[in-house]
């Protein structure tokens, strides 16, 4: 996956290149989470689901997390512990190997 790729589905412009830097280690590091996680390399490329659970967990390193509900002008937004890890966990779980002991 590449750094575009991430820009484009986080929804970052391609020419805003404020946050290149940041968003680089960050999607080194998600890469290797779920790399670990799944217990494989994906030596021909991340599947799409992956790739969408790569930018959610990114997504989710921008948020802050110590946030319980948050109301301003009409608009809710509520989180609660783990939802994104839910979700990066659900989207993996195809593609996670069993550990044989």
């Amino acid at each position: 996956m590449t750094l575009e790729e991430l820009k484009i589905r986080l929804k970052i412009p391609l020419e805003d290149t404020t946050q290149d830097e940041y968003l680089q280690v960050a999607l080194d590091d998600a890469i290797d989470y779920v790399k670990e996680y799944c217990r494989q390399t994906f030596e021909e490329g991340l599947p799409p689901a992956v790739k969408q659970a790569v930018a959610k967990l990114i997504k989710a390193y921008q948020e802050n997390s110590n946030i319980a509900s948050m109301s301003m002008d009409g608009l809710s937004k509520s989180f609660f512990e783990g939802g994104t890890m839910n979700e990066v966990h659900r989207l993996l779980k195809p593609y996670r190997r069993v550990r044989f002991i």
